[in-house]
Parts: structure tokens; C-alpha cells; sequence
């Protein structure tokens, strides 16, 4: 949890097994997932605890911008049934309630929308911590480096 930003965006092609930069310089990078229209990719960041969309298409392409602030630490970024996101959260963000006398629910995931919105909150009991939120066939298929199985939601 360090100031690294030492990461980088980086594109395959595949045809010419060439590796280009797309971005440098960035701070603790911890999740890509493309769009699902294909037109840009969002970058979880979990130190500053946000999301940002990299264009790859369109009259933005090569933009690098805020997607969302995050309510917690991001540990991988799928994305969703409805053109958004799942953001797994391996921990909150305490500074964010530090002025509340307790927390009231213990954050794991978020789903953002395709506008960068959170529109779902996804809470467990304290402890638990989650590096993966994948929605298949509307279940939701949980994930931890902490534990020794995998959660399901239906």
C-alpha cells in the first residue's frame, strides 16, 4: 500500500506478437475488464480506491479518465449482466467513515453501472474478504485468496 505507480496498461496483438504501452506510470493497478461493447477498458486502482476507463475506440480513443470513486480497496473488476461491473473489495475504506461511530455494514463488492455509477452494494460479515465477484447466468460466484472455497449467491 505503498506510493508505487510503477504499472502499465499494456495491448497484445496477437497477429504481430507485438506489446505496446498504453499507459504508464500507473498507481497500483488490480483488475482490467473490457467493455462490453468493446470500445473502452476500466482499470481498477486499489490504493486511491477508484476505476478509470481507458478508450481504446472512438473519438476518445487514448483517454485515460476517472471512471468512479470507490467505497473500498478494488480487488478485480468483472463485468456484469447489464453493461456494468462488479468490483470485488478485499477491504473498505475507512477514512470514508471515520466520522461514523460504527460502520453499519461491511462492504465486499460494488456493481457499477456503464456510466461508472455504483447502483449495488454486495455486504458479508466482518472478516470476510473477497478478490473476485463473476456474474454467471445470474448467480454471483464469489472469491477470496483467503479462503479455501468459493461462494455462491443465487
Amino acid at each position: 500500500m505503498n506510493a508505487d505507480a510503477t504499472a502499465r496498461l499494456l495491448k497484445y496483438d496477437a497477429q504481430t506478437k507485438r506489446v505496446t504501452v498504453l499507459r504508464a506510470g500507473l498507481p497500483y493497478v488490480n483488475g482490467v475488464a473490457v467493455s462490453h461493447d468493446g470500445t473502452h477498458v476500466v482499470v481498477a486502482h486499489t490504493v486511491p480506491c477508484q476505476v478509470f476507463r481507458y478508450w481504446i475506440k472512438g473519438p476518445k480513443a487514448g483517454v485515460y479518465e476517472l471512471f468512479a470513486d470507490l467505497p473500498g480497496y478494488p480487488d478485480n473488476v468483472r463485468r456484469d449482466a447489464k453493461g456494468g461491473y462488479w468490483v470485488a473489495l478485499n477491504q473498505e475504506n475507512f477514512r470514508l467513515n471515520a466520522t461514523a461511530a460504527a460502520p453499519i455494514k461491511h462492504l465486499v463488492g460494488v456493481r457499477i453501472n456503464g456510466d461508472g455509477v455504483e447502483v449495488e452494494e454486495l455486504t458479508a460479515a466482518k472478516g470476510v474478504t473477497l478478490s473476485e465477484v463473476t456474474e454467471k447466468d445470474g448467480n454471483l460466484w464469489l472469491g477470496s485468496v483467503e479462503l479455501d472455497y468459493v461462494g455462491l449467491v443465487a
